[in-house]
């Protein structure tokens, strides 16, 4: 029987003999190492090694995300090498930023620590939905929180001319301002949406 020592003992003494294998490191020691590599290159070792574990390159892939500050989605049903899906969730992740400002030409969105979305700007007279606070708010001179409903973490947001949209962390896409040439995505033409639906 093995009794576990716990996390706060002493350093092993230097009579110890190192670990004869990679694996037989701490599982958090090599996910901590594994976060320093690039995530293709984590899936090229676990795609070619029969001791590599799956989990182990997994949690390496969502450490270097983590730390990075990406938000990987869920695995799609359909897909079966989670590796292979997470090692290029990673890297599109990598090349596509999530923006968490964004500058129409008379306003603002921006995205706050916790997801949520705020606004600032002057929306003219034609346009009175574009700052996304609902019905006679026209003019904001500092970022207000949106009263919206929207109960998931905005990730990514855009502004246009006289619309905006907002990407939440479950892939729904939220949009306000302008929608007289369908730019809106709501399936009408509705020119003013004075809050994001």
């Amino acid at each position: 029987r093995h009794l576990i020592a716990p996390a706060s003992t002493a350093a092993p003494s230097p009579d110890t003999p190192p670990p004869a294998r990679l694996l037989d490191l701490p599982t958090e020691l090599l996910v901590r190492a594994l976060s320093r590599c690039d995530p293709a290159d984590i899936a090229r070792v676990a795609a070619v090694s029969l001791l590599f574990h799956a989990s182990l390159a997994l949690e390496g892939i969502r450490l270097w995300a983590q730390e990075r500050g990406f938000e990987l989605p869920a695995q799609p049903e359909g897909e079966s090498c989670a590796v292979r899906w997470l090692c290029f969730a990673a890297l599109l992740c990598e090349s596509n930023p999530p923006a968490r400002a964004a500058a129409g030409d008379r306003h603002s969105v921006f995205i706050d620590g916790e997801g949520r979305l705020s606004s600032c700007g002057s929306a003219p007279s034609y346009a009175p939905e574009l700052l996304g606070h609902g019905e006679g708010v026209t003019r904001l001179n500092t970022p207000t929180r949106l009263p919206s409903t929207l109960g998931e973490r905005a990730v990514s947001v855009s502004a246009g001319d006289g619309h905006s949209l907002a990407l939440t962390a479950d892939g729904a896409v939220w949009s306000w301002g302008d929608g007289g040439f369908g730019q809106l995505g709501h399936g009408d033409e509705q020119q003013n949406q004075l809050l994001p639906k």
